[in-house]
């Protein structure tokens, strides 16, 4: 009774719970690692580390044999007495013979396989090569000694059984053969209901090959098995020679839909729909519905089964550790992964729509950090990543700070917003909302932040002293220029365009006006920007034609939301650069009547190019677009002007017109001092606001640089108003936090402009050398050419007179002579 529960269980787990059954044939013997249950075979190597693994194949290979018997009494009987009942005829006339021979066939071909595996040791491929060739030496034995009368159709028919049972027992272990065998039965419970199932045989043998072949393919490509379809070819040769053309087409066409269906396991699905939809309906605990999905049942669903991931999201309100647990176990112990998926998705945006205030945003990642694990989509991805900011966020120092995360935080909503627009509808739908409500919470947590901040006794920080500014971060925090722009604009506009050359000194402010050139320029002016650095890191030609078209690329999309063709690939070209033309005419077709004012930004660093490759190449193609594109105008930004570079550069800025990109003037200094940003509060005296602009000379880095450190220490301090001693207070900071900044003006001059600037800062008499070196410190406008007792300069900067000063003395100099300094 044991053996017979043992084999009953193992037919269940065979049917409807391989992921189980394979499971617990791995925990068997910790030896075994990942065993398929393909290998497991009699007296095969993992059978013999198991006793019980052997017992296990000994009871597939009895149900292999018995599941075809028991599934076609299952099916003929019934029908028989059905026929029997209600229609008082014995029609279908039923064929005992037939069944009967074809399941013995079943019978031998299990037992064949099995004895041929003994001889060949369980060789997988050696065991079918084996079958195939007893198999054509039977049949053609066989074929001398059949008649056409009942006993050759007898003979056929076995042949047939044993041929279908061997060829697939020969590639199949003995648990897949159990599912085989009941589909092989139903089958043959089929065949059995023909009325005239011995009449054509003449007729069929005459046909054999046509309908054994087209049938046999068609049969082994739904299954895409190269066995398969020997096993329909030798069936439909069986069935053609048994019961004729006719019928062999029709059992062909019905083997195939009946295995195609028995794949799809349709007579489990039907069942299983019915009590899915029952369970919608039924007055059920969602925790405990969880316990009676059919997936708890049967792990081989492969048609859909609807309402499961809106169960598992319903009691995951209830129980999040019983619907966390069913996903792990739909994910490992199923195939239902995409309902798992989806049952994750819905209930990451409930959790998500449930969030009313920020720190609920901020704590979401923290809460479905189980979902990071599973394969996420874009939208799910985009929300994680806001949780993720806005806790960064919380975190700030202040109210100001934290207020101003959360501006970005809005601005990246809005981008992930747009992104959506190529999701699908789904998602798009479900996270567009969780966007939109997230949008709404944050702004008005937003607005209190800035309320709070008003009220406290904190300035808050907007000064960027550093990188270049980005409109789309710094905002108003770029002053003055309107001049350049205006310069830039007529000159682009103008009939005969020359080549503009941008210079100034560093942290000047040059890459910052190129940034914002896009929103002062009218909008048939397309400027254009590359980063000369990001070109000097290649090292061919075709590096720096791919790298010159990707960065146009980026800008047009980033500033004007252009989007430009792309660069046929130029890897392997010869010439680049004649493909790089080419890409130049596409572009003027994409942008019909825009002047393209291409900006080069730190423009020197060709030179490295020209030293790396060996070649003109890149500087010829400039002149050409400067020469032969009128719709080009080119803008070279760099520290340099024309005249200090090297000799080669005269050949290619022809009809140059230069623009210093200078200090700020007087008033728009003071405008960044006092009023940085709208509604700055009033911290700076004007008097103090004059000796910061004296100080720094209107030197745009220098001047975001001081003011940042004076905030600082108005927070610190926890007072509102700067005074005049604050000045002096802040230099140590302003000469720390800078310390780079100074240095590498420092590094950038010559033995001789160093010792120039020693003398004028400790003001001593200079010498004939040292003065040799003043012109260019005057054009560089680190000196001012005002005479004074004792030396005849003054600096430009004299922020740069006391880092001097203190950097090479140990006596400290003071403010004096600061309020006598402008900018020019």
């Amino acid at each position: 009774m044991q053996y017979v529960k043992e084999c009953l269980q193992l037919l269940y787990w065979i049917f409807c719970k391989p992921y189980t059954l394979n499971q617990h044939v791995q925990d068997l013997h910790s030896e075994l690692g990942q065993v398929s249950l393909k290998v497991i075979y009699l007296r095969s190597p993992a059978t013999q580390i198991s006793a019980l693994l052997k017992r296990y194949d000994n009871q597939s290979w009895w149900l292999s044999i018995l599941s075809p018997v028991a599934c076609f009494f299952f099916l003929a009987l019934p029908i028989q007495a059905i026929f029997h009942v209600f229609y008082r005829t014995n029609h279908p006339y039923f064929e005992w013979w037939i069944s009967c021979f074809l399941l013995f066939g079943w019978i031998v071909g299990q037992v064949f396989t099995r004895a041929i595996r003994r001889i060949v040791k369980h060789n997988p491929l050696w065991t079918f090569v084996t079958a195939v060739i007893l198999l054509i030496f039977l049949s053609g034995f066989l074929s001398k000694f059949i008649a056409d009368n009942m006993l050759g159709v007898a003979v056929l028919t076995v042949i047939f059984g044993i041929g279908f049972s061997t060829l697939l027992s020969a590639s199949y272990s003995n648990m897949v053969m159990v599912a085989a065998g009941v589909t092989y039965g139903i089958i043959a419970g089929l065949l059995a209901l023909s009325e005239q199932s011995a009449a054509g045989v003449l007729i069929g043998v005459s046909f054999i090959a046509p309908s054994s072949v087209v049938f046999g393919i068609v049969f082994g490509l739904i299954i895409s098995r190269i066995t398969v379809i020997l096993v329909g070819v030798i069936g439909c040769i069986g069935l053609s020679m048994v019961f004729g053309m006719t019928f062999s087409l029709v059992a062909g066409v019905s083997g195939g839909i009946l295995w195609m269906l028995g794949l799809l396991r349709l007579y489990f699905w039907i069942p299983e729909l019915f009590w899915t939809v029952l369970l919608k309906f039924v007055s059920i605990s969602p925790v405990r519905r969880l316990h009676f999905l059919p997936t708890q049942f049967d792990q081989l669903i492969y048609l859909p089964l609807p309402f499961l991931p809106g169960f598992i999201a319903e009691a995951y309100q209830d129980n999040q550790a019983a619907a966390r647990q069913t996903i792990d176990y739909l994910v490992t112990s199923t195939n239902q992964q995409k309902v798992a998926k989806q049952a994750i998705s819905r209930i990451a945006v409930e959790e998500l729509n449930r969030c009313q205030s920020a720190g609920g945003i901020a704590a979401i990642k923290e809460q479905l950090n189980w979902v990071a694990d599973t394969q996420q989509s874009a939208g799910l991805g985009a929300c994680f990543e806001i949780s993720q900011d806005v806790t960064a966020a919380l975190e700030g120092s202040s109210f100001y700070r934290q207020a101003q995360q959360l501006d970005k935080i809005l601005q990246k909503i809005e981008r992930h917003r747009n992104a959506l627009a190529t999701a699908s509808a789904r998602e798009a739908t479900a996270f567009g909302s969780v966007l939109d409500s997230w949008q709404r919470i944050l702004e008005t947590a937003r607005r209190i932040l800035r309320e709070q901040a008003k009220n406290s006794n904190e300035i808050p920080q907007v000064y960027l002293a550093g990188p270049a500014l980005d409109p789309n971060k710094a905002g108003p925090l770029f002053k003055g220029r309107s001049d350049l722009f205006r310069q830039i604009e007529t000159l682009t506009l103008s009939t005969q365009h020359p080549t503009l050359v941008m210079h100034g000194g560093r942290r000047s402010g040059k890459t910052s006006t190129l940034n914002y050139l896009p929103k002062w320029l009218p909008s048939d002016i397309l400027p254009l920007l590359i980063d000369g650095q990001s070109l000097a890191t290649t090292s061919t030609l075709s590096g720096f034609a791919e790298d010159f078209t990707e960065q146009l690329i980026r800008s047009a999309r980033r500033a004007h939301s252009l989007k430009l063709p792309a660069l046929d690939s130029v890897t392997q070209s010869d010439d680049p650069f004649v493909t790089l033309r080419r890409w130049i005419d596409a572009v003027e077709q994409a942008v019909p009547e825009k002047t393209l004012l291409l900006c080069l930004d730190e423009f020197e660093r060709l030179d490295e190019i020209v030293r790396t490759t060996d070649s003109r190449a890149p500087l010829n193609f400039l002149r050409h677009l400067i020469q032969h594109r009128d719709r080009w105008t080119l803008l070279f930004t760099g520290a340099q002007t024309p005249e200090e570079l090297p000799a080669y550069w005269s050949d290619y800025l022809i009809n140059c017109e230069t623009l210093r990109v200078s200090y700020l003037a007087e008033a728009d200094c003071l405008e960044l001092i006092q009023h940085p940003v709208e509604d700055f509060p009033d911290i700076y005296p004007p008097a103090v606001a004059h000796a910061i602009r004296n100080l720094t000379g209107g030197q745009p880095y220098f001047t975001q640089l001081l003011c940042h450190e004076l905030v600082e220490q108005l927070n610190k301090k926890k007072e509102k108003i700067v005074q005049m001693d604050d000045l002096e207070t802040v230099l140590p900071a302003v000469f720390e936090r800078g310390y780079q900044v100074f240095r590498e003006f420092w590094e950038t001059l010559t033995n001789e402009q160093r010792e120039l600037l020693l003398a004028v800062a400790e003001e001593r008499e200079t010498t004939e050398e040292e003065r040799r070196a003043a012109s260019l410190l005057v054009r560089k406008e680190i000196l001012a050419p005002e005479r004074r007792a004792g030396s005849g300069w003054l600096f430009r900067v004299p922020l740069l007179c006391r880092w001097i000063v203190e950097g090479r003395s140990p006596k400290r100099s003071t403010l004096k002579g600061f309020n006598n300094i402008s900018s020019g």
